[in-house]
């Protein structure tokens, strides 16, 4: 796995043998990363963490017991990450007590989302509780929004934009002037798209359903959502869209057919958020290393006057490139996002405004 990046931008990759559970996972890594940076004589100054829920914090921002608190208290909307993600800074408080520590949000990069497409159609008893559309992926979209202008001019690059974070958790987002507007996904990280282990948007009533028909517990209920459903649910054979795209078994393809429709289904959506489209991105691990679902989601997406160079398509894998054609109307890039970037830098920027004051 990707440990580490040096200044250089080199990638430090070890193959890390951990038994235990996820916990166990976070604490040998993260000594390893300890390891790593005394045979290094690196002075460790700070370290920043990804918090996949933020809540309202709307920038990143110094960890203290109330930052703590609060983003415990968001555990519950986002289960399958918040806990591991706040593992890391309590681990570092126990082996460096002072030191400087920052948390990074996928959520705040959507604050600038328009409030109607935040809003849910229930009563203010429960949006007063911070019950709302918060969207993640921030940081890579963040990191996407930041290139764009070196790969185009100023004014292209703040037209209206799609970008598609696909891999694992996939969601989308619609950009303008280099800004969120809407996202695919919700209040917790199991809505939208469908995802490897999750399914993505479903009938709201589905879990009162299991619980009050079928006698299921909410647990279980948590754990179909989270652990059992998205490819790997449909396709009963792998939650890996590469090992899907190679079978010939008919629910992998369903698997395959489900992810791309529902793609192409936000597509639209947020095409009419933007009130218009310049440009589609694809990003993260599927997004950016798999032609054939680039492929198979343009096709389905030519009446917005996207138009696939398929040579160019065909080649690219993990590198920045412009595949559509030169009639296409609307212009279709592969962009690798780098989240660990960002997070970096917003940590870098907090210790050096923290050494000034």
């Amino acid at each position: 796995i990707k440990i580490i990046k040096e200044s250089s931008a080199k990638e430090i990759d070890e193959d890390l043998k951990v038994a235990g559970d996820s916990n166990t996972y976070v604490k040998q890594t993260l000594h390893f990363i300890l390891d790593w940076t005394k045979q290094k004589n690196i002075n460790l100054i700070a370290a920043g963490h990804r918090i996949v829920h933020g809540g309202d914090y709307k920038e990143s921002i110094v960890f203290d017991d109330e930052v703590v608190k609060h983003l415990k208290s968001l555990i519950p909307f986002s289960p399958l990450h918040q806990p591991y993600n706040l593992n890391g800074y309590i681990f570092f408080k126990e082996e460096f007590k002072n030191l400087f520590q920052v948390a990074t949000f996928d959520s705040a990069f959507h604050s600038t989302c328009d409030p109607i497409s935040q809003s849910y159609a229930l009563p203010k008893s429960l949006t007063s509780l911070g019950i709302r559309r918060y969207g993640f992926h921030g940081l890579s979209y963040e990191y996407i929004a930041s290139k764009l202008p070196g790969y185009m001019s100023q004014k292209e690059a703040n037209a209206k934009f799609i970008v598609a974070h696909l891999g694992g958790g996939a969601t989308m987002c619609a950009i303008e002037n280099l800004k969120s507007l809407a996202t695919s996904i919700g209040l917790t990280s199991m809505g939208g798209l469908p995802m490897a282990t999750r399914p993505g948007d479903v009938d709201p009533y589905l879990g009162v359903y299991l619980m009050d028909q079928l006698g299921w517990s909410a647990e279980k209920v948590q754990n179909l959502y989270y652990k059992e459903s998205g490819l790997l649910g449909v396709s009963n054979i792998s939650s890996d869209m590469a090992k899907l795209l190679k079978s010939d078994h008919p629910d992998a393809k369903l698997a395959v057919d489900i992810f791309v429709h529902r793609i192409t289904l936000f597509a639209g959506s947020l095409t009419s958020e933007l009130q218009g489209l310049d440009g589609f991105v694809f990003t993260g691990g599927i997004g950016e290393n798999s032609p054939e679902i680039r492929q198979m989601v343009v096709k389905k997406l030519t009446w917005l006057g996207l138009e696939l160079d398929l040579e160019k398509n065909n080649a690219c894998r993990k590198r920045v490139e412009k595949i559509s054609t030169k009639n296409s109307k609307v212009s279709i890039w592969v962009i690798p996002t780098d989240e660990e970037i960002m997070i970096a830098k917003h940590t870098f920027e907090l210790y050096q405004k923290q050494k000034k004051a």
